[in-house]
């Protein structure tokens, strides 16, 4: 009985830990939005999808007060590094988390890229949930 209560407190601390908060997901890939949208879902964020860097300015530059990007490293039009260097001409202060297969490629420079934080794919839940708690508390 124990376990089980320490897991309902659990369950009930992350469905509110992320609540009023927005956070854009920029992936060409809708499956892996969709797998993040899943993995944010009891948190109480608003999920946003963005499938390329154009549209992910487009939303950045609208009415939606976005908290978080969670930018993908890969993508035709506009990689996750342009659109990032783009969005932090215009927001600095916005938190751009890359999330990439990636992150240990020489194509990869941790030391020059704009990204506030890195993870790595495959994204785990518990994980994911982490690395946004440090930006938008």
């Amino acid at each position: 009985m124990e376990t089980n209560k320490k897991t309902n407190e659990n369950s009930e601390q992350l469905e509110a830990v992320f609540k009023d908060k927005t956070i854009l997901v920029v992936d060409d890939v809708k499956v892996n939005y969709l797998l993040i949208k899943a993995m944010l879902m009891r948190t109480g964020a608003c999920i946003v999808w963005a499938e390329d860097g154009f549209k992910a300015l487009d939303i950045l530059s609208s009415e939606i007060n976005v908290d978080v990007v969670l930018m993908d490293f890969n993508m035709p039009v506009m990689d996750g590094l342009e659109t990032t260097i783009r969005i932090k001409r215009i927001k600095s202060d916005l938190p751009v988390l890359s999330q990439s297969t990636y992150t240990d490629s020489p194509l990869f420079d941790r030391a020059h890229a704009p990204f506030d934080a890195y993870i790595t794919k495959p994204i785990l839940p518990k994980s994911l949930i982490e690395e946004i708690s440090k930006f938008v508390f």
